[in-house]
């Protein structure tokens, strides 16, 4: 059954719901877990692509930087979601630093960006 969130009281709701299952690992997950997690995570995406929209052909930065505004973290925060240090963090959005690959699957697998949006992020204009 497919779950539709409606507003950001069912939005949170969903991601705390989320957090267990995260924090538990996927390799431990069971089967009905797994299910609700695909559930949730689909939802939320569906919810946050609705409500905050990327822009459009964003660079790197841009999407850091809208992540760090549409979930409310300071660069602290950021970091520590994205398990990077917090200079490595700054650098990156001063441009000074570049991602490395685990960062953007980071990306990816915890806040379900496509791949490809990142990979083109990353691009020269």
């Amino acid at each position: 059954m497919k779950k539709t969130i409606k507003n950001k009281q069912e939005y949170f709701l969903a991601m705390a719901a989320m957090e267990p299952l995260l924090a538990k690992g996927f390799d431990k997950l069971s089967p009905e877990e797994e299910k609700k997690l695909d559930q949730l995570t689909d939802a939320v995406e569906e919810w946050e692509t609705k409500e905050y929209p990327l822009p459009v052909n964003p660079d790197f930065v841009a999407i850091l930087e809208h992540l760090m505004q549409t979930r409310g973290y300071n660069q602290t925060e950021l970091s520590h979601e994205l398990d990077i240090s917090k200079s490595q963090l700054s650098g990156i959005l001063g441009r000074s630093k570049y991602p490395n690959v685990d960062l953007l699957v980071n990306l990816h697998q915890r806040f379900r960006i496509d791949g490809n949006i990142l990979l083109q992020s990353l691009s020269p204009r």
